[in-house]
């Protein structure tokens, strides 16, 4: 099979790149799914919610914080502000059904390589060849230990789907930003004790990155669960290492402290990153962010482009979906001069069948003229 374009993701990143795609008419763009639309969101623990609200807000130009384009708004669809998994993974198939994105599910890419003008994308289902490739296969599914010694002792945030089906009543968490504080309150509703260990406290921060501070959400819910005294934080918690003696695990930090559980500690250390995958082709930065071009694309690799949570730019991470979405222009427009689409709002209405003579819908409050 070829295609002129191939996006690697069927999630929020795979789908709203391939609207903006369909919006340029960039003819012959597929996108290929390991499992189904939406599968890390189905992956997510039961009781986790979306940090950035939804609402429905494009009546009045407005586009939904976790909106994958202008013109839809999951906070609608669901009637929610902070959305499930479940939830959120509706949403997006809904969406690729009613922008008509062709999506082929499970096929897992297992590589792929330049083939003079083309890439070759090496599948479960067979070889793929396509004139771009574009890497939106996200973060969740591949979580990361924080290359702590004795990880092994210890069970990732995203690998618990129901925090009262963790065993102890006494729980430790290593990690104090969005996932680890999460963990936490899911904890502490369940009935349990929880101690949060972090090197710095992430959830005094004033920053107003939200990359790097506590969303409203989460600090409000934080703030209900530390009244019922079920948390207890310690921002100066360097952890080195977890080991296991007689039957418990002790958590160790670089000041000589320690603590002992007789539950696995969660481990709230973050993501990989799906480019870890073909890391052979991108070059990395200091903090293990993808190097790319002005364009998003690959420094190492001509035609291949990264959009979503790990993208990163003069030190901005675009990690949330209302930032991300953002660069999908960026992507679109460099695709399109390559292949010599005319990108003009004329011939943008010409290739979707609009009427030139009616373009009363200038004055519509969602017009992309």
């Amino acid at each position: 099979m070829h295609a002129n374009v191939v996006i690697v993701g069927a999630g929020p990143a795979g789908l709203g790149m391939a609207r903006v795609l369909r919006d340029l008419a960039i003819p012959d763009v597929r996108i290929v799914e390991r499992e189904r639309i939406g599968s890390s969101f189905r992956a997510w623990p039961k009781s986790m919610r979306f940090i950035s609200p939804s609402f429905p807000g494009n009546a009045f130009g407005l586009t939904d914080l976790n909106a994958i384009s202008f013109d839809s708004s999951p906070g609608f669809s669901a009637k929610r502000e902070h959305l499930s998994g479940a939830e959120y993974a509706s949403y997006l198939e809904q969406a690729a059904a009613a922008f008509g994105l062709s999506v082929i599910t499970g096929v897992d890419v297992e590589g792929l390589d330049p083939d003079g003008d083309e890439i070759a994308l090496h599948t479960s289902g067979g070889e793929i060849r396509a004139d771009f490739v574009i890497w939106a296969a996200g973060q969740f599914q591949y979580p990361s230990d924080g290359s702590i010694p004795g990880a092994e002792h210890g069970v990732h945030s995203s690998r618990i789907k129901r925090w009262s089906d963790h065993d102890g009543e006494d729980v430790i968490v290593i990690g104090g930003y969005e996932s680890g504080i999460d963990a936490a309150i899911g904890l502490a509703d369940a009935g349990k004790s929880v101690t949060v260990l972090s090197r710095t406290p992430a959830w005094d921060s004033n920053d107003t990155d939200p990359s790097v501070a506590l969303s409203p959400h989460t600090r409000h819910r934080l703030d209900q669960a530390l009244r019922r005294k079920s948390i207890k934080l310690l921002g100066d918690a360097d952890v080195l290492g977890l080991e296991r003696i007689d039957g418990s695990v002790r958590v160790l930090t670089s000041d000589g402290r320690s603590w002992a559980s007789s539950s696995q500690p969660i481990l709230a250390t973050g993501f990989a990153g799906s480019t870890s995958l073909i890391e052979e082709w991108f070059a990395f930065d200091n903090d293990g962010c993808p190097l790319l071009t002005p364009q998003d694309e690959s420094t190492e690799f001509p035609g291949l482009f990264l959009i979503g949570p790990e993208v990163k730019h003069r030190g901005h991470l675009f990690c949330y979906i209302y930032k991300f979405r953002q660069r999908f222009a960026v992507v679109a427009r460099t695709i399109a001069g390559r292949l010599g689409v005319d990108t003009s709002p004329l011939e943008i209405y010409r290739a979707n069948n609009m009427f030139l003579d009616d373009l009363s819908c200038c004055e519509a409050d969602n017009c992309l003229c």
